[in-house]
């Protein structure tokens, strides 16, 4: 995927082929991936053969949007003057529960940003585009049920 430039400043992701359906779940705040039907193994970035057996059987498949934080880095200086104007934020992979990784940003205040923190996804439009962002996961225990 490259970019390209967006006249809000936002740099535009350049759909692929094979990606194009990720994109249109996004439209539609749903985060998906491929999974291939021959080895079960799940497939990110899209692909049109499946990288682990070579199979044709790729299916895509909604993801739950829960997931752990993987690696990260917080960025302190923006390349471009509308990442300068979120500083300081935080990029990363996320290894998400149906076992591939996703790099995204991570939302939340960088002090408190984990290896191993849960998270979820949740959807902001960034120029024309709807993009996952994660968010540290509420993981206390629901006490409104007993």
């Amino acid at each position: 995927m490259s970019d390209t430039p967006a006249s809000d400043g936002w740099p535009r992701p350049y759909p692929q082929l094979d990606s194009e359906p990720y994109w249109q779940a996004l439209a539609d705040e749903r985060l998906t991936y491929q999974r291939c039907a021959a080895c079960d193994e799940s497939v990110w970035p899209p692909h049109s053969r499946c990288p682990h057996c070579d199979a044709a059987a790729l299916t895509w498949q909604q993801s739950s949007g829960a997931g752990t934080v993987y690696s990260y880095s917080t960025i302190g200086r923006g390349p471009t003057p509308v990442w300068a104007a979120i500083v300081p934020y935080t990029v990363g992979f996320v290894e998400l529960a149906e076992g591939y990784h996703l790099f995204t940003q991570i939302d939340g205040d960088p002090a408190t940003i984990e290896i191993g923190m849960p998270v979820r996804v949740r959807f902001l439009e960034r120029g024309d585009r709807k993009l996952p962002v994660f968010t540290r996961a509420d993981t206390s225990p629901d006490r409104s049920t007993s």
